[in-house]
């Protein structure tokens, strides 16, 4: 089975990040691949709310991914078990706020990593680069999506996954290949 990671685009180089004076749950909660209970409303700030952003179906992030109503409903079919959406605040310098996204847990980490194939530098403080990532075979299982448990910020999706976010026209993701890199001397 062919794997992809899940990345996002966004018009303009930024980032919605989460508010951790805001939010009284921890920050790395919704990345440890594990469900979380929370009532509350996730907060995230940006300079500005862009009038393009109902456009976009995932935003690029510091913290939990923001996704959609559609991205939502697309995959509803995986929430409880695979995916946990929260209700989400953006609000800009302004004090603009939108509430039409939702913060996204992956409630499943799996090795899925191929290490002899991919190629990884790591520095001497222990922080590792993928320069070239390969996936192990069958390594999702039956799931369709997963954090990546040798590097909890990769998301790691089907074929099936991305299919559907295709004929669903959802925007604003990329999927990567295996062996896709920005690296020049790999």
């Amino acid at each position: 089975m062919k794997y992809y990671e899940l990345a996002e685009y966004y018009k303009r180089d930024v980032n919605f990040v989460f508010d951790e004076e805001k939010n009284d749950l921890d920050y790395f909660a919704l990345s440890e691949g594990h469900p979380v209970i929370y009532n509350h409303p996730i907060y995230y700030t940006i300079d500005k709310i862009d009038s393009y952003i109902d456009k976009y179906d995932l935003l690029p992030t510091l913290g939990p991914l923001l996704v959609s109503k559609k991205f939502r409903n697309t995959f509803s079919f995986l929430e409880n078990s695979e995916l946990q959406f929260f209700n989400a605040v953006i609000t800009d310098k302004k004090g603009n706020q939108i509430n039409d996204f939702f913060a996204l847990n992956i409630t499943n980490t799996l090795e899925c990593l191929d290490l002899n194939k991919s190629v990884i530098e790591t520095t001497r403080y222990g922080i590792r680069t993928m320069k070239k990532i390969f996936f192990l075979t069958d390594a999702l299982n039956n799931f369709s999506i997963v954090r990546m448990k040798e590097h909890k910020s990769y998301i790691v999706v089907t074929e099936e996954f991305k299919n559907i976010c295709e004929k669903s026209n959802l925007k604003g993701i990329r999927f990567l290949s295996e062996g896709d890199s920005i690296y020049t001397n790999v």
